[in-house]
């Protein structure tokens, strides 16, 4: 008896875990754009890393579905920019519309490939997905941010920024239609949500 019950346990917690999070979206909850503000262009320091400056493009605020997460970067923008996430909102933030898309996020990229059952066309769902390379404003913005996993339900709210340092110039989007390099939001993060679905 005590050997099935261990079986049986097993059994669940794989059955849990294997789970896809699109199951778990709950419809509606995204916001159907983010929402950005210009602003007059200014310059933010990093304590601790001289090295790098920002430039303050436009405030910023989102709530959107994590689709990707890559917290293993280790190029020349890592010690400031430490995690990528890619997001999802508007008709794109739907569990009927994510089962027939995958995601791949490396090295500051993001793919996404979808089925042919794929209800919605290409422009929408490449305008309603984006990666974004987050710079934390504090440690304890940084502690939220290492929760992030796929599945998550995700608010953002900071300032898209221009990022000046060692590598060169990294400069952020300012559009939500724009596609391939240069399309992500570089986004100097001030405040941070984060909830999981049960």
């Amino acid at each position: 008896m005590g050997v099935c019950r261990l079986y049986c346990t097993a059994l669940l917690l794989l059955l849990v875990g294997c789970k896809d999070w699109r199951q778990a979206v709950v419809p509606g909850l995204a916001v159907p754009e983010p929402s950005q503000r210009d602003i007059t262009a200014k310059v933010i320091t990093i304590p601790g890393h001289p090295e790098f400056s920002l430039t303050a493009r436009a405030e910023y605020h989102t709530k959107a579905w994590a689709i990707a997460v890559d917290d293993g970067l280790d190029d020349g923008w890592a010690a400031i920019a430490p995690l990528d996430v890619s997001l999802a909102w508007g008709p794109v933030a739907q569990p009927d519309v994510l089962r027939h898309i995958s995601f791949h996020l490396k090295r500051r990229y993001v793919s996404l490939r979808w089925d042919g059952q794929m209800p919605l066309s290409q422009d929408e769902v490449m305008h309603h997905a984006s990666n974004h390379h987050l710079i934390p404003s504090s440690a304890e913005v940084m502690q939220s941010l290492e929760q992030i996993r796929p599945g998550d339900f995700v608010q953002l709210d900071g300032l898209l920024v221009d990022l000046l340092g060692p590598p060169g110039l990294m400069r952020t989007s300012l559009s939500r239609t724009d596609i391939g390099n240069g399309a992500c939001e570089v986004l100097y993060v001030q405040f941070v949500e984060v909830s999981r679905p049960d």
